[in-house]
């Protein structure tokens, strides 16, 4: 008996898994067959899917003892290239949320429950900052053995490339002054990558991708990782993208630099690395989001790249 009527796909992942092809159209026909499997091997009972989530079913899941779960079921696609579960094993629940059980064949993950995303708390956002930069602090570690990872010499490589195929792409909404220094900074990256380096690391921490722990008033845990090898700096250039308060006027560049030291001074990471990633990810990011037709977002982020530009 087909299981495909008991559980409700929301409608954004539903478009997701079908613009994936027939991996993704077979993800999601067979996926309520999955979930009660998962239900039957697990010993839990699913509930309706959350909202929010975009490339994954993710819902609550209840146990014979009344414990909430979390239950996470990717699209085939947007699972690819990322080890969510190779990091989260790796992580032991230190700055990252507790993996309860996983199923690599069908790509099910179990995870504990947490409270609000630090986006939905409504925090100024110096705080938001801060908050991240302890959590990653506990969330870094040394690169474990196995999964093949991105590293940062890889990472600054794709990006270069991503950048200058999407600018193309989108008729060159991007000044080349912008781009040629978020490539110039790539290849410094590129160069200045040693193993040694590397930590195990998030790869997009925002606000939406850390939630409160409920019994730990003050406590916050990363969810959704990609899993790079690469620097420190390159998860606080993520941050930093996005901080764009203040950055306006004939100070505008002193005041992003400011920003790129208090990250440096939060967490003892060099504030040029820093910076240089969050330069990248700027530009990268404005361009990713026109792609995704969401022009006035990514025109503000290339805005105030074009502005530190000197």
């Amino acid at each position: 008996m087909s299981n495909a009527g008991k559980f409700s796909v929301p409608d954004i992942v539903r478009r997701r898994a079908l613009g994936e092809g027939q991996a993704g159209a077979h993800w999601l026909a067979t996926l309520g067959d999955t979930l009660a499997s998962l239900e039957r091997d697990w010993d839990i009972t699913i509930g309706a899917a959350l909202p929010g989530g975009t490339a994954a079913f993710v819902a609550e899941a209840v146990d014979p003892t009344g414990q909430v779960f979390i239950v996470k079921l990717p699209t085939p696609a947007s699972d690819e290239g990322r080890h969510e579960a190779a990091v989260l094993t790796a992580a032991a629940g230190k700055g990252y949320v507790a993996l309860v059980q996983h199923d690599a064949v069908r790509r099910a993950l179990l995870l504990e429950r947490l409270g609000p995303t630090l986006e939905e708390l409504a925090l100024p956002l110096r705080d938001q900052i801060d908050i991240m930069c302890a959590t990653l602090l506990k969330a870094w570690i040394r690169m474990p053995g196995g999964a093949p990872y991105v590293t940062g010499v890889d990472k600054a490589n794709s990006l270069g490339m991503s950048m200058q195929s999407m600018n193309q792409d989108l008729g060159q909404p991007c000044a080349q002054r912008v781009l040629d220094m978020a490539l110039m900074y790539c290849r410094d990256r590129a160069a200045a990558w040693h193993p040694e380096n590397d930590v195990l690391a998030h790869g997009d921490p925002h606000p939406a991708n850390i939630l409160a722990v409920p019994e730990h008033e003050g406590h916050f845990k990363f969810i959704d990782p990609d899993g790079l090898a690469i620097e420190p700096a390159y998860d606080l250039g993520v941050v930093l993208r996005a901080w764009h308060d203040g950055i306006a006027g004939r100070h505008a560049h002193d005041i992003a630099r400011s920003h790129a030291h208090h990250l440096s001074t939060r967490t003892q990471v060099p504030a040029e690395a820093i910076w240089q990633w969050g330069y990248i990810e700027r530009v990268s990011t404005g361009l990713h989001l026109m792609q995704l037709g969401e022009t006035d977002k990514g025109r503000e982020f290339l805005s105030v790249a074009d502005t530190l530009t000197i």
